[in-house]
């Protein structure tokens, strides 16, 4: 989990080419990894996906907006 937030913070251009794509993949990550759990899993990890997660819903509203 940790190299695809790495990746995905490496690669913004691919990101923002892939923007549903990719917050929909985050949100099945958050969903389904026992490591996001918010009872049992890491707390950086999750604080870390809940940014990028963030980060993606806005960019996503920002160009809807724009359209």
């Amino acid at each position: 989990m940790r190299a695809l937030l790495d990746l995905m913070r490496e690669n913004e251009a691919a990101v923002q080419a892939n923007l549903p794509l990719c917050e929909s993949l985050l949100m099945l990550a958050s969903k389904n990894l026992k490591i996001l759990d918010p009872e049992r899993g890491e707390e950086e990890l999750i604080e870390s996906l809940a940014a990028e997660l963030a980060k993606l819903t806005a960019l996503l509203a920002e160009n809807s907006q724009r359209k």
